[in-house]
């Protein structure tokens, strides 16, 4: 009979979307293409849905390994398993690998009492090495092993594994075909490696920071993309580190568009972009949103903070550079966003919020996010040394996985590890910056107030800075919804060890939102009523009261509702023109001219669930809360 091996890869469920256990799944399959093992042991099943520990038990039968894929989302939940199947079944071998697991530490071993061995690093020759050394109980020749042995817990050497070709894909080789079929309701989505390295080495980052790039053989990448689309897999998320780094990718995006064009799937092909590529990168943008298939271009820069950067280890692409690709992928309909990251070492409040703002002046008026900086067990920041020379305060909350659906009945919770001060930021001012930031991404990048802070800009009348900064201060004061909105926040950002840092509400799905998104979809959701509360404050500009009244119904005009079927306005001045050229960074002047500005949405929602999933979840990194080309067609009536 053959010895019982069951892999654990939870993921969360996505409003009816779950992941495939992609790599879990590379393990099995490297595993059952050797003839030895493929007659020594079975696969009976993947635990991949976070169910209830009972249920989790219950599909097990004698098992021989309980190995567990680990992440920052699962963790706590494999130790929950993983403790229950050792006090049920005492000699089943409990292993533990992946990404929590820190590396060349035994840590998890000592703490944790049912765990027998830990694998370091890329996880299939270590597991196949590992099934070999088995029945002779002599595991000290398998590379990238801790283990107790006799009283004390044994570190094997640390080996590194570069012949990728040699993996079987665990899509093409049928590993998930029985999942699939047997739940022909559930959206999977799926992840798609095309190499393995990254040649950067980023503080903050333990993806795989200066490991050697290796590439998967071309036919198992382009016979996996064939298999998700054959699945009706519609969203991938890519495993590459940086995607565009070389030209094969190219290759791999025109494969994806042709792949979809003949079976109308993947739906969505989501990369992290090379950052120094900028020719490649900007090819294979436009290759992807010729059918729709990407969210749009990433312009990350994590910091502007020159302090910051050279305590994480990395290098930006200068302003002027980003300003011209801003303005080349604009020429090109092609979406573009940024990110940032909130709590590095050396960055301050104001050197966070001005950089914030200097984004927006050099061009990203599309799509910027803000993340917790979150100290990750293998990246260089986690390291005790490195804490204390920046005198990082971790904290551990309650892990929020945004827009992942409501689990009230959770029964294991999640943790992550998140950096509230440095010996440059304190708590109020991060707090601050949290606040500030929201802000930002809700009124501008959202595009609620966008009007406005770039024409007062552009006029020279107030800066990004100033204007955002008075916005907050406006609204922290206010009495209405959105100052109520605002201050909830600013409660939850002071009550940080609550971790109950997203919005939700009933009415806009069964998942949680960003404070941004959630304040959008208040607002949306009452527009006028709304809208109305930030009159006073706009008015405080002495902007020309014609101009005003306009540019106030333009704004409305522009944002992509709910319920919203076409309209047509009429203007006294051409604010479309104006606002094209100060986006392009252009010289731009508002001239009186009589325009009707019709809103033709290519769809539209009767339900804010969906739009709230579509325009807000989906679209936000394409700009989709703010209507734009074809959907903005104008006519010049006088002028």
């Amino acid at each position: 009979m053959k010895k019982k091996i069951y892999f654990t890869q939870v993921g969360f469920d996505f409003g009816g979307s779950v992941y495939l256990p992609y790599a879990a799944g590379t393990m099995v399959s490297y595993a059952l293409s050797q003839a030895d093992l493929a007659t020594e042991y079975e696969f009976p099943a993947f635990i991949f849905h976070r169910e209830k520990v009972a249920s989790v038990l219950e599909k097990l039968r004698d098992p021989y390994i309980a190995a567990f894929s680990c992440s920052v989302w699962n963790i706590e939940f494999n130790k929950a398993i993983a403790s229950r199947i050792k006090e049920k079944y005492p000699g089943c071998l409990i292993v533990f690998g992946g990404h929590s697991v820190r590396e060349n530490s035994p840590q998890l071993l000592e703490e944790e009492p049912y765990i027998d061995v830990l694998m370091y690093g890329e996880g299939e020759q270590t597991f196949v090495n590992l099934l070999r050394a088995l029945p002779s109980g002599d595991l000290s020749g398998v590379p990238n092993l801790a283990f107790r042995q006799g009283g004390a817990i044994v570190q094997t050497e640390r080996a590194y594994y570069y012949d990728l070709a040699k993996f079987p894909s665990p899509y093409c080789s049928g590993i998930f075909d029985a999942i699939v079929a047997a739940e022909p309701e559930t959206d999977f989505l799926a992840v798609l490696e095309t190499n393995r390295g990254c040649p950067y080495s980023c503080a903050y980052c333990d993806w795989c920071a200066g490991h050697k790039m290796r590439f998967f053989p071309m036919e198992k990448v382009l016979g996996e993309i064939r298999w998700l689309a054959e699945h009706r897999v519609e969203y991938i998320f890519c495993g590459d580190s940086n995607f565009g780094m070389f030209d094969r990718d190219v290759e791999i995006a025109k494969a994806l568009v042709e792949t979809k064009r003949q079976y109308g799937y993947p739906k969505v092909f989501r990369p992290c972009y090379e950052k120094n590529s900028a020719d490649r990168v900007f090819e294979i943008c436009r290759i992807l949103n010729s059918e729709g298939m990407d969210k749009g271009a990433t312009m990350a820069y994590q910091t502007l903070s020159p302090e910051a950067l050279k305590n994480i280890g990395r290098k930006n692409l200068t302003l002027e550079h980003f300003s011209g690709l801003v303005r080349r992928y604009n020429e090109a309909g092609i979406p573009c966003y940024s990110e940032l990251i909130l709590g590095l070492p050396g960055e301050t409040k104001e050197s966070f919020c001005r950089g914030i703002c200097r984004l927006l002046e050099s061009g990203q008026h599309n799509s910027l996010s803000v993340y917790h900086c979150e100290m990750l067990p293998n990246s260089d920041m986690s390291d005790p040394a490195y804490v204390k020379q920046h005198g990082i305060e971790v904290i551990k909350v309650p892990f929020n996985h945004i827009h992942s659906a409501i689990n009230r009945s959770e029964e294991v919770q999640e943790y992550s590890y998140l950096v509230r001060a440095t010996n440059t930021m304190n708590r109020d001012d991060w707090v601050g910056a949290n606040l500030f930031s929201v802000c930002v991404q809700c009124f501008h990048s959202l595009g609620l107030l966008r009007c406005f802070s770039m024409y007062l800009t552009a006029e020279g009348i107030v800066s990004y800075y100033d204007f955002f900064q008075e916005l907050l201060d406006y609204i922290m004061a206010s009495e209405g919804k959105i100052g109520s909105l605002w201050r909830s926040f600013r409660e939850k950002y002071e009550n940080s060890l609550t971790g109950d840092w997203n919005y939700h509400r009933d009415d806009f799905g069964n998942v949680t939102w960003f404070f941004e998104e959630g304040a959008f979809l208040e607002v949306v959701s009452d527009f006028d009523g709304l809208f109305a509360e930030l009159t006073p404050f706009l008015n405080r500009f002495s902007i020309d009261s014609d101009v005003f009244a306009e540019m106030v119904k333009y704004q409305q005009a522009i944002i992509r509702k709910p319920f919203e079927t076409e309209k047509t306005f009429h203007f006294s001045y051409d604010f479309y023109s104006y606002f094209e050229n100060v986006a392009e960074g252009k010289k731009a002047s508002l001239n009186r001219k009589t325009i009707a500005l019709t809103v033709r949405p290519n769809k539209e929602f009767n339900d804010i669930v969906e739009y709230a999933r579509e325009t807000v979840w989906f679209g936000r990194r394409r700009g989709e809360t703010v209507y734009h080309g074809r959907e903005l067609p104008v006519t010049v009536v006088d002028g």
